[in-house]
């Protein structure tokens, strides 16, 4: 029986020259965790529910695990992870003597959610985590050190201009207050959704929960009026309202922007914007959220925030934390959706060897050695038999940056001859002098 190869749904998988970027991606976030002290740790994909549910997590949304021929009772428990940060929650709560704090955590993985198939969501993508721990009062400056991580991952990326927003939870809840709106969560929800319809739209659904023609107006104008702002011009106007708790949550994002601009973080790259809320529940204090320049309606790229009590359900010990995500899987598909990846290589390889007869073997796997005992990912063309314009092609094919071809003449003059595909120069060279010439 011939079972027909169908992908599955939402669940992404990569062919080699997206793998190729997929890769280096994690390779650079990585590399600019490390720079600010993040320590790796890893966690098990599953979990058992009570942990999952511990926070936030909707068991519609969770994935179970079990074996085909199981017993029920064998895998009821098991369940795949929703995100990182639960899982986090229960490893500090498990090992908080042996831990150092403040601990620095990034971890760069798998999760799995059943989610409504739409743009931009996946039922299994990968997110690259960073978060930093206490167990007493956590400085706000750790917030800076996360949005600055954060920034210099997602520059050196270099896909495009993306915009960090950066709000306190609570401000946005306070101007809600002030204008007399009662149902707070449901009226935060549909703002939430505001770069993702039209305000007219948006007056629609703020009506199908009741809000009076007089309201929908002030909270429109609120979110007009930090899109046409900047950061300083926001900060200033909302210092003139009579409101110590007001002042605090604006001294704390003044704090984090002036902050940030003397750590060299481009101002044009993170805005004050006081209507981001962030969905999760967990998020208590500052929160997070970053969009591509010219796609906002795609999808934030990157979010986070500040929870206070993430791990209450595994210890009595108060361990606040500040954390951030990048959605991996979902910003290489918003790249991918706007034409912003070139994916100009298939291979790793960087030097293809061309097998011209078995007579010139041990050559070529002289070389071979040379160049990979100095770090040059290379390859051997494995059918000698094959013509020289076959070989070539599949180099090309596969993007190879260079050739390598050796006859009787040049084992008999002990060089080797090399063609770069991309400028199609060719050079007679010695073997030693190889190095000089591959870049």
């Amino acid at each position: 029986m011939i079972v027909k190869p169908m992908p599955i749904s939402w669940f992404r998988e990569n062919l080699p020259e997206f793998q190729l970027i997929e890769d280096n991606y994690k390779e650079i976030i990585k590399k600019n965790y490390s720079l600010s002290g993040f320590t790796p740790i890893d966690t098990p994909v599953v979990e058992r529910l009570d942990v999952l549910l511990a926070k936030w997590a909707d068991d519609n949304e969770v994935y179970a695990i079990s074996r085909v021929n199981g017993e029920e009772w064998d895998d009821s428990d098991l369940w795949l992870r929703f995100d990182l940060t639960v899982p986090l929650a229960r490893f500090v709560s498990q090992y908080e003597w042996e831990l150092t704090f403040p601990f620095r955590r990034q971890h760069i993985s798998r999760v799995y959610r059943w989610e409504r198939p739409q743009k931009g969501r996946f039922r299994e993508f990968y997110q690259a985590d960073i978060d930093i721990i206490w167990n007493g009062s956590l400085p706000l400056f750790a917030d800076v050190e996360v949005l600055s991580t954060i920034y210099n991952s997602l520059k050196e990326l270099d896909f495009w201009q993306f915009v960090i927003n950066i709000n306190n939870k609570k401000f946005l809840s306070w101007f809600l207050e002030s204008i007399g709106v009662t149902n707070i969560k449901e009226t935060i929800s549909i703002i939430d959704k505001k770069d993702k319809v039209r305000h007219e739209k948006l007056k629609e659904m703020f009506l199908s929960i009741w809000l009076s023609e007089q309201t929908i107006e002030k909270i429109v104008e609120f979110i007009k009026f930090w899109e046409e702002k900047t950061s300083t011009e926001i900060l200033t106007y909302y210092s003139q309202f009579d409101s110590l708790l007001l002042k605090t949550w604006l001294d704390e994002l003044k704090y984090l922007y002036t902050s940030l601009i003397s750590l060299w973080v481009d101002e044009q790259y993170i805005k004050i914007n006081p209507s981001i809320s962030r969905g999760l529940n967990y998020y208590t204090w500052t929160v997070f959220e970053t969009f591509i320049t010219w796609a906002l309606n795609m999808w934030s790229i990157s979010s986070g925030g500040r929870y206070e009590d993430l791990a209450s359900n595994f210890t009595k010990n108060n361990f606040p934390w500040v954390g951030w995500s990048i959605w991996l899987t979902r910003l290489l598909s918003v790249l991918e959706s706007i034409w912003k990846i070139e994916t100009n290589k298939k291979t790793t390889s960087k030097v293809m060897l061309v097998n011209m007869w078995d007579d010139f073997l041990k050559k070529n796997l002289e070389i071979i050695r040379f160049l990979r005992q100095n770090l040059i990912n290379t390859e051997l063309y494995l059918d000698s038999e094959a013509k020289i314009v076959k070989q070539l092609k599949y180099a090309n094919n596969k993007k190879i940056n260079y050739v390598i071809i050796i006859w009787e003449t040049e084992i008999q003059n002990d060089i080797v001859v090399l063609k770069n595909l991309y400028s199609w120069e060719q050079f007679e060279i010695k073997q030693e002098n190889l190095l000089d010439y591959i870049f």
